[in-house]
């Protein structure tokens, strides 16, 4: 299954330490992989259908973006196809713009019923994915709320979203969303580790998924709750903003 990666900081940081760690540690995931960061706020997203780390050996991309990215939040994704094809295009992270704002998106999960999801609105997305049509949809919602935009707090409407999101299409969602000041993290079928402060790391926050973390720390599991909605997740800074169990949601 796909893993995720994110680094948050209240400075530019690389992570010339962790990502080549969560490569490695990811190996088993061989349908390509991407990092994503911002650039005087414009979302910069590199990515391969190759796999990351193969012969004993990181791909050289990945190794060379590991050492001179140098951004606030940072995201990466490994991949192992659930849907669409192998390819780059289909490789994780995703960008899509909404909210006045560009947005960069990983997830991992499975999600069947979203597939058929076809959105209204320009552009969509050329993955054929349930990952990509996943971002389409929180992109549609969000851009059907616009009007309530100056009076809404965009975590009741990423609320809304996700309880609409799962209600209409049951699936296993895993994600990452970031405009590149704040960090987004959903999960309703997998757990996140957190650690901050590493003393063999970045000393800037890092999640992932990888089921023992990327390094011998003390890392935070963050799970769902049994019978939850999923677990809601806001990072900004270096710092754990907030962290909630979403109310449970019925199937149409």
């Amino acid at each position: 299954m796909c893993d995720l990666f994110a680094l948050s900081a209240s400075k530019n940081y690389t992570a010339a330490a962790s990502l080549p760690l969560f490569a490695v540690r990811g190996r088993a995931n061989v349908h390509g992989w991407g990092i994503g960061f911002f650039r005087n706020n414009v979302p910069v997203v590199e990515k391969s259908g190759e796999k990351v780390f193969t012969d004993g050996r990181l791909h050289g991309s990945f190794q060379r973006l590991a050492r001179v990215v140098n951004s606030p939040t940072i995201v990466a994704h490994i991949r192992y196809k659930s849907s669409g094809q192998v390819d780059e295009c289909h490789a994780h992270p995703f960008t899509l713009d909404f909210w006045g704002q560009s947005w960069i998106f990983a997830h991992n999960g499975k999600a069947p019923a979203i597939e058929p999801y076809l959105s209204r609105r320009q552009p969509v997305l050329e993955a054929k994915s349930d990952s990509a049509r996943a971002l389409e949809y929180l992109r549609d919602f969000f851009m059907e709320t616009e009007p309530r935009r100056a009076s809404t707090p965009f975590i009741l409407v990423m609320k809304e979203a996700l309880r609409s999101l799962l209600k209409d299409y049951p699936g296993e969602y895993n994600f990452l969303l970031t405009n590149g000041r704040v960090l987004w993290a959903f999960t309703n079928h997998r757990q996140f580790l957190l650690l901050k402060g590493s003393k063999k790391l970045e000393e800037a926050l890092l999640l992932t998924t990888i089921d023992e973390g990327l390094s011998a720390e003390d890392w935070k599991r963050i799970v769902a709750r049994p019978g939850s909605g999923g677990k809601l997740l806001l990072i900004a800074g270096g710092d754990l903003l907030h962290l909630e169990d979403l109310d449970p949601v019925s199937s149409p």
